[in-house]
């Protein structure tokens, strides 16, 4: 028996196969236990195959760490973990990431689970990896984390943050190893991915963030972000995405440095960035930095719904954000929410004229317009709750639980908002996302009819709705025909 390792496993978390970016939230656990002497192994279900997450557990390893967020992925998760037990129900299995953070103690009350990890994983886990070790029964002493004691579901006290300084890269060690993958990787977009700050100092309500960071937000340093963007080049990095909930925590003085530094490092990079804060400096040094793509999460134009939502933003800032971001040439998204409770037909009938406004003020933009997705522990979550939704009442209730999923009981017409959701992703986002995929064969006639069907606002008969829906169910069947084609 080795125990002397750890397994982290990231299942599946779409499937799209465009949406397959390195997995930071084990990658920065992983590092962090790397570098306190502990061997750790990967599974990551985008680029390994199941045989070789039998092979790690059939080497016996101390545990097995997996993350997930409150979507597609909790599905896949459970599977694996499923797996894992049967193969060998003595392995602890160890749940983290912001869904258990979030439901921490609705998880560890799965069979499935033995241990939740809450929020920040690194020290957590290295501190429960090095009590297992010291084969200790009793987990109290560790902060951040929810165990299983006679029987009993425990849930010690939070953690404090860490010091961002002090973490080590992510891609040293094995993770070096995911990273050259991933650079292998043709049927993805973007994917490598790069963290220079935790947190959000916005406090917009359904967002994990408020929960997950506590509005605390922490920014590397300068010549810490040097360091590793120049590692990030000298291993065959060319073009990444940074994984900041909003770029460097909105701190422009910041921005502006490491703009600079990606100039003269020759990266194209994409970003999250508030529309409230854009300027058109910011736009001159995104652009001559190497900016390819820019993601503004708008929401809605409606100020009464963007108070509710407590976005930090009016329509007045929307307008000017938008009006210097089409002047930029760099490709652009502007997310939308409908379903939200006690939005009435005129505000959703005003979001998706919005949505045609925007591509007027900046042709060829992706306006993509999603429903509401109410996540325990954000601000609008009992919102939802007196709207009379109900969550679901364990973990396996989740696995569903998605954009395409629509179960809020104050949506009368559940099926508009779907239709919205997919024909805005096939009018909006094909260029990006399907043009240039083997099944642009079959998208390309669904965009045209998407187009027209978002113009005339007409849904009667979508078809496209099955058509995803079987496309989500089977999607492995398809990726896989891609490849055969493409060999």
């Amino acid at each position: 028996m080795e125990k002397n390792f750890v397994v982290l496993v990231y299942a599946n978390a779409s499937p799209f196969p465009y949406h397959s970016w390195t997995p930071l939230s084990i990658l920065a656990v992983g590092a962090y236990l790397e570098k306190n002497g502990i061997e750790v192994e990967y599974f990551d279900e985008r680029i390994h195959k199941k045989r070789r997450l039998k092979e790690l557990v059939e080497r016996k390893p101390l545990l097995v760490g997996l993350s997930t967020m409150t979507c597609f992925q909790i599905k896949n998760t459970l599977r694996l973990a499923s797996l894992v037990r049967r193969m060998n129900p003595e392995i602890p299995l160890v749940w983290g990431g912001t869904h258990p953070s979030m439901c921490a103690e609705q998880t560890l009350e799965s069979d499935l689970v033995d241990f939740v990890v809450k929020c920040e994983g690194e020290q957590t886990m290295l501190e429960l990896v090095q009590s297992l070790q010291e084969g200790k029964k009793d987990f109290s002493d560790i902060d951040g984390l929810g165990w299983k004691k006679n029987g009993t579901n425990v849930m010690n006290k939070d953690r404090e943050f860490l010091d961002i300084e002090e973490l080590p890269f992510p891609y040293d060690g094995k993770g070096g190893e995911i990273l050259a993958e991933y650079l292998k990787k043709t049927d993805t977009l973007e994917n490598i991915g790069y963290e220079s700050s935790r947190g959000c100092p916005y406090k917009c309500g359904f967002c994990y963030n408020v929960f997950f960071h506590k509005n605390v937000c922490r920014v590397k340093s300068l010549e810490k972000v040097r360091s590793e963007l120049s590692r990030l080049k000298e291993m065959g990095v060319s073009k990444m995405t940074f994984y900041d909930d909003t770029l460097l925590a909105g701190r422009k003085d910041m921005i502006n440095n490491i703009c600079d530094l990606l100039r003269e490092l020759g990266f194209e990079w994409i970003a999250n960035v508030r529309i409230n804060l854009f300027s058109p400096e910011l736009l001159n040094k995104f652009r001559e930095s190497g900016c390819v793509y820019l993601f503004f999460g708008i929401e809605s134009p409606d100020d009464e719904i963007l108070r509710f939502i407590r976005k930090g933003q009016n329509r007045r800032m929307i307008d000017d954000g938008i009006r210097i971001a089409s002047k930029g040439g760099i490709k652009t998204l502007y997310s939308l929410m409908i379903g939200l409770p006690n939005e009435t037909r005129e505000q959703l009938n005003r979001t998706l004229d919005f949505a045609d406004e925007i591509r007027r003020m900046h042709p060829g933009a992706e306006v993509p317009i999603q429903p509401y997705v109410p996540l325990p522990g954000t601000l609008l979550y009992e919102e939802a709750v007196k709207a009379g939704f109900k969550s679901p009442a364990h973990l396996e209730g989740w696995k569903n639980y998605t954009n395409d999923e629509i179960k809020h009981p104050w949506v009368k017409d559940k099926r508009l908002l779907n239709s919205i959701y997919i024909n805005t992703f096939l009018a909006f986002r094909y260029d990006r996302f399907l043009k240039n995929f083997w099944s642009r064969l079959i998208f390309s006639p669904l965009h045209r009819l998407s187009l027209w069907r978002w113009e005339k606002r007409n849904y009667k008969f979508f078809v496209e709705l099955y058509l995803y829906l079987m496309y989500k169910r089977m999607g492995w069947f398809f990726i896989l025909m891609g490849k055969i084609f493409k060999n």
